[in-house]
């Protein structure tokens, strides 16, 4: 996008180049025009008459001239003229050009509009502009170094704070088909949300021409509350809000496509799984979580998780704090060290040197360059005498290659990936959650009661709520395989499916209902014996033992629906040979 820029800059240059070569012409020649005029007529003149004279050209003073005029003069009294009129149509143009901008955005309808334009934004507002799409972009920083992009076609800018409702009236928000909300202040995101909602509470749009208001939160804690809040499960209004993180999604996409229990962990294994997180901000919280909402495996033991970050002690408090449940799910520990102390390696011996452990290494310091520094100087740690190497995955940027530095390092997070529309709407994420509830939708639909319950609707309008406890489910499947010997292929793979035993059937519905605890309590779901889902309360937060046949019905079932689920993806698990 910046050759973009660099054209528009181009082009203003361009224009003002030509009207002051075009001023300097007529001037030039007015004066020779002049001079050559007033000697053929036989008139006193001086240099400083003739100069007045070409002057008077650019005010259409052109003067009632006798005789012979001069090619020069005669020239310039049309080009001088010609020169004003250009440079009064750019000044002017110029001068309303914020008003002709504020004209074609009120114009605008079913476009896109984006509130925060930083990463996130630019990688959305490039993909839609890519699909000739027109978008319409609201930041309220005049100093942000982005906004240099904006000039391009199909896409319109506007300055303001998008919590003034004159602002959000101006972009054409009832107007619009969707709108993301991607700045870096989740109050000030909820706060617009809300006002969002009112415009188009108080327009005549529904639920049949719903505005799609997708918003980015920064805090789990506002992610997690949001999701539960009645304004997004509400989806019979006219908005359509979905909810979503990139730091969750980038631990979403790690887990699947490099799983920490890599063949995966069988029952009688003594193996666990170790993730060693360096830095832990938002990216690093959002790992951990993952950890535990889907580090649950056969042999019952639970992942371990180690922070290394100079704050370490008072992060990991905090977030204990926020997560009293955690250490039910996941060990956690700390080093208070910075990334570049010369004892790192010591310290991590006695982390790196266990041969139970199964290490993954995520470096995600919000610095990329001390990610990439600190990863070189990782690759070539040995866990034990056969020479294995752990996992290293480097949070970076898009433009960052490895080529040619290490062939052990994986970018991890890439802008172009968490924050694409794909990643942000579902896309391969979201595959198997969409299976299950399609499945789900399909078996009810035969029930006489359907339709009294919340889950039963479409995907696309199913709450957010529902929508996490599929991805959940379906994040948590190839561990499962993983755990019996399986792997997930593609269905035309010419190895039979697997069947699932009793027996494994049997221990993968307790794993099935451990998993669940561990979503539910985390989210700050409690135990009590009677159920009250407003307060989030439930008899079923409990061990296998305790629960009732029905339940436990339920979490079998949803293990015998694993092969179902798999082949409406067109995937199969098959057993290693």
């Amino acid at each position: 996008m910046s050759t973009s820029k660099n054209n528009n800059n181009d082009d203003k240059l361009y224009y003002w180049l030509t009207l002051i070569a075009l001023f300097l012409f007529s001037l030039i020649a007015g004066f020779i025009g002049f001079q050559r005029y007033f000697d053929q007529q036989g008139e006193i003149f001086t240099w400083v008459r003739s100069l007045y004279c070409s002057l008077q050209l650019f005010a259409f003073e052109g003067g009632d001239l006798r005789g012979y005029i001069p090619w020069e003069l005669q020239l310039a009294r049309f080009v001088a003229p010609l020169t004003a009129v250009m440079a009064f149509i750019v000044t002017l143009t110029e001068i309303f050009k914020d008003r002709l901008n504020q004209i074609k955005i009120s114009r605008m309808k079913n476009h896109v509009v984006i509130i925060g334009f930083g990463t996130k934004g630019k990688n959305i507002r490039e993909e839609h502009l890519h699909d000739k799409e027109k978008v319409l972009v609201i930041d309220n920083n005049p100093m942000n170094p982005n906004l240099a992009t904006i000039k391009s076609s199909g896409s319109r800018f506007l300055m303001g704070d998008s919590n003034n409702e004159s602002i959000l009236k101006k972009a054409g928000i009832i107007k619009s088909k969707s709108v993301f909300l991607l700045t870096r202040d989740d109050t000030h995101q909820v706060d617009t949300c809300l006002l969002i909602y009112k415009l188009i509470r108080d327009s005549n749009r529904d639920e049949n021409n719903a505005l799609n208001c997708i918003m980015h939160l920064q805090q789990k804690e506002f992610l997690n509350t949001m999701r539960a809040h009645q304004l997004v499960r509400d989806v019979h209004d006219g908005l359509s809000l979905t909810i979503f993180n990139v730091h969750e999604n980038s631990a979403r996409e790690l887990f699947e496509e490099n799983p920490p229990d890599r063949m995966g962990i069988q029952i009688d294994s003594q193996k666990y799984v170790q993730i060693l997180i360096f830095g832990f901000g938002r990216t690093g919280e959002a790992l951990a979580l993952q950890t535990a909402l889907s580090g649950h495996y056969l042999n019952g033991k639970k992942p371990r998780v180690v922070i290394i970050d100079r704050l370490a002690k008072t992060k990991v408090e905090d977030f204990k704090e926020r997560y009293p449940t955690y250490t039910d799910y996941c060990e956690i520990e700390y080093l208070t060290l910075e990334a570049d102390n010369p004892q790192l390696l010591q310290y991590l011996s006695v982390y790196l040197k266990d041969h139970d452990a199964i290490t993954t290494i995520v470096l995600c310091f919000n610095n990329k360059t001390n990610n990439l520094l600190l990863g070189l100087q990782l690759e070539n740690v040995k866990l034990n005498e056969f020479g294995e190497t752990p996992q290293i995955f480097v949070r970076t940027n898009d433009n960052d290659s490895f080529f040619g530095i290490s062939q052990n390092l994986k970018p991890y997070g890439l802008p172009s990936r968490v924050c694409s529309k794909e990643a942000i709407l579902g896309g391969s994420l979201d595959k198997k959650a969409k299976a299950i509830h399609n499945d789900y939708i399909t078996k009810r639909e035969k029930a006489s009661d359907f339709g009294t319950r919340k889950a039963d609707t479409s995907w696309e309008i199913l709450s957010q709520e529902y929508k996490d406890s599929n991805r959940k489910a379906a994040d948590h499947i190839g561990v499962k395989m993983r755990g019996i010997g399986c792997e997930i292929v593609n269905d035309n793979d010419p190895r039979p499916e697997a069947i699932l035993s009793d027996v494994e059937i049997k221990k993968l519905s307790e794993l099935e209902h451990r998993r669940w605890n561990a979503e539910r309590s985390l989210a700050g779901w409690v135990y009590n014996e009677q159920r009250n889902d407003r307060a989030r309360k439930t008899p079923y937060l409990t061990d296998w033992e305790n629960l009732p046949e029905d339940v436990k019905d339920y979490d079998r079932n949803t293990v015998k629906n694993i092969p179902n689920i798999l082949s409406i993806v067109g995937m199969k698990a098959v057993r290693h040979e």
